[in-house]
């Protein structure tokens, strides 16, 4: 009798063995692991994170432009405060729930993990490795994408197109941009620099290496009268002192990334400012009116190419006949950011022909 119930017990363990190892297997079969790729992000971090991705948080309008031009904007659950105001520009896309902080150096990691994205998108003056350790445990992957810089833009598609399996598309938008900076670049190869002062919102405020705007500026074929300055302000009667024969100024002080351009009476209050400075009155640029207005927004499409090309075709209309910003501009919303195309975000305006 004791035989036969240790022989009976042990068929029991048998048969609670094959039913375990049998759910086991059922579950694995239903949920397999998670397949992963390592991407090389734009600081050079290598940065493991699931093939693609479905949910992302986002910081920096620029980043969540390319994302929307490769046709997956429905994969960004939360974005920053910056991304959030200009509605237009997302079609009322996000609403405050969204919202995971103020920019990408001001993250609310509360509402990060409770979003739960697959990935974290930010920008290297982000708080990158703050982030990195807050929401390793989890498992939220932090990339790095520098989309604001102009000489970064055909990485940022490769990374994006990885990221997203949509390196077809990422291709696409790459060589749409690309090929008419080439373009620019070839026929303004032999032609003698003109002078340019750029400035960015703010009286004084210009550009120099290492600025978000140098690339967009330096691309346009100008001569940047402050190339050499080793900060971004400068004393506006330095400007008198340089003389450029042109100028090229985004938006105002008060003015954020609006797909909405600035009223009529909102950039003749701007250029009004600009050309009543002291002494400005005797700079070539403001004698001859060679004064062009971007709005934020235009001057930022494809992480500023766009703002390359009115600056280039503003510069040297003669050389450039083929290069048509306003149509670039067009397709950039139509196309790549679907929206409808709406003018009056320069002054002067350009056709979508000239």
């Amino acid at each position: 009798m004791k035989q036969w119930c240790k022989q009976l017990g042990m068929l029991a363990l048998l048969l609670v063995m094959l039913v375990v190892g049998g759910c086991q297997s059922a579950t694995e079969q239903s949920a397999p692991a998670v397949q992963t790729q390592v991407i090389t992000d734009s600081i050079g971090r290598e940065v493991t994170v699931p093939k693609d991705v479905r949910r992302v948080a986002v910081a920096n309008a620029y980043n969540t432009e390319i994302i929307n031009a490769l046709g997956v904007i429905d994969r960004v659950i939360g974005v920053d405060g910056n991304i959030y105001q200009d509605q237009g520009g997302y079609g009322n896309r996000f609403g405050a729930d969204a919202v995971i902080g103020k920019s990408q150096r001001e993250l609310n990691y509360e509402k990060i993990i409770e979003l739960n994205p697959q990935v974290l998108i930010l920008t290297g003056n982000g708080a990158v490795q703050e982030a990195a350790e807050k929401l390793e445990p989890f498992g939220i992957a932090v990339l790095v994408v520098d989309a604001y810089y102009t000489d970064q833009f055909g990485k940022t598609c490769d990374i994006m197109g990885k990221l997203f399996n949509k390196e077809q598309e990422a291709a696409e938008l790459k060589h749409f941009f690309l090929d008419k900076l080439d373009y620019i670049q070839t026929q303004l190869k032999d032609v003698p620099k003109r002078s340019l002062y750029f400035e960015y919102r703010r009286i004084g405020n210009t550009t120099v290496p290492g600025d978000y705007f140098y690339w967009m500026v330096e691309y346009s074929g100008a001569h940047n009268i402050f190339r050499e300055a080793k900060a971004v302000g400068i004393d506006p009667e330095q400007v008198v002192v340089m003389n450029p024969e042109y100028i090229v100024k985004v938006s105002d002080p008060i003015s954020k990334s609006n797909y909405i351009p600035p009223t009529v009476e909102k950039t003749d209050e701007i250029k009004a400012e600009l050309v009543g400075r002291p002494g400005w009155d005797e700079i070539d640029a403001v004698k001859n009116d060679r004064i062009l207005l971007l709005s934020h927004y235009v001057h930022g499409g494809a992480s500023k190419l766009v703002g390359t090309m009115y600056i280039a075709k503003f510069m040297y209309p003669e050389y450039l006949p083929d290069l048509h910003p306003e149509e670039v501009f067009k397709v950039w919303l139509e196309k790549y950011q679907h929206l409808d195309y709406i003018a009056g975000h320069t002054v002067p305006a350009f056709g979508l022909d000239e």
